[in-house]
């Protein structure tokens, strides 16, 4: 799991997994950034390990999902 935007880029670098960032955001040396050109952007991304029963993420998730469908 990741707290900030060094983070998963560290992950990305040390483990060869895939983090999403912004583009206007600097890649860290290394590092590129591919603009997903054939999809509409996304405003809103949770992600949640799986299997996490926490019920304050249930909470968190269903709040976002209200409010980036008003």
């Amino acid at each position: 799991m990741v707290r900030a935007v060094q983070e998963c880029r560290q992950a990305v670098l040390w483990n060869g997994t895939v983090g999403v960032s912004l583009l206007d955001h600097e890649p860290a040396k290394g590092l590129t950034v591919v603009p997903l050109l054939d999809m509409p952007p996304s405003r809103l991304v949770v992600a949640w390990p799986a299997g996490d029963t926490n019920s304050l993420i249930r909470s968190f998730v269903r709040i976002a999902i209200a409010a980036y469908h008003d």
